[in-house]
């Protein structure tokens, strides 16, 4: 007597709904991303071997371009505190435009007394604006006044303070850079770099794989 043969059900699944979850998970993931912002100034730092990446939050950070024109970025959380801070030292008024309009700044790349219409610069068009940068020279030091406004709304707190120059930066830009951190006593900041692989061979690389046996690792 043969066998019975058992009809096999389709092996097609249906797919749409998947599909549909992949699609909508695809748009939250677009939506909700937030890109890098622009930096401050085109800068070239110099290389170094350091793999410890720059801290984002509660950052101040000064950058120098190769013309020696300093700029100065700070996250988003302090830009308010700060700016009502160093109008409140110099005796300087903001209205709420000026103030709306420095928070969404990524930069402040002029002396205070073209902040304003710095700030309202479209941001197509900053990269075709000429900056002359923050002061920071003996005569007028505005870099010296930004840094202080900035310890004195944190007291208490940790500020984390960088220092982003282009290799071909001349010494004398760096030394204003320095100097108003010093009449801060400010002596520890972090000097951002491209970071590079280690020597093949070097005592660094030794040492690295010393640490890392150590640690099992």
């Amino acid at each position: 007597m043969g066998r019975a043969k058992i009809k096999r059900g389709s092996t097609n699944i249906d797919m749409t709904a998947m599909c549909d979850v992949a699609f909508l998970l695809l748009s939250f993931f677009i939506l909700t991303t937030k890109f890098k912002p622009s930096e401050a100034v085109e800068v070239s730092p110099p290389s170094s071997v350091s793999s410890k990446a720059a801290p984002e939050k509660d950052a101040f950070t000064v950058s120098i371009n190769k013309d020696g024109n300093i700029f100065i970025d700070m996250s988003d959380n302090m830009k308010k505190d700060v700016l009502d801070q160093l109008a409140s030292a110099r005796n300087l008024k903001f209205s709420d435009d000026d103030k709306k309009y420095f928070q969404n700044a990524t930069f402040v790349g002029v002396p205070l007394s073209q902040l304003n219409q710095f700030t309202r610069i479209p941001p197509e068009e900053m990269k075709k604006t000429k900056l002359s940068g923050v002061p920071a020279d003996s005569t007028n030091n505005e870099l010296e006044l930004w840094i202080n406004s900035a310890i004195n709304v944190y007291k208490g707190r940790k500020i984390n303070f960088l220092i982003k120059g282009d290799n071909n930066t001349k010494y004398p830009a760096f030394k204003g850079v320095i100097e108003a951190f010093k009449k801060n006593d400010i002596f520890k900041y972090q000097l951002i770099t491209n970071p590079e692989d280690v020597p093949k061979g070097s005592d660094l690389e030794k040492q690295n794989e010393l640490d890392r046996q150590k640690k099992g690792i």
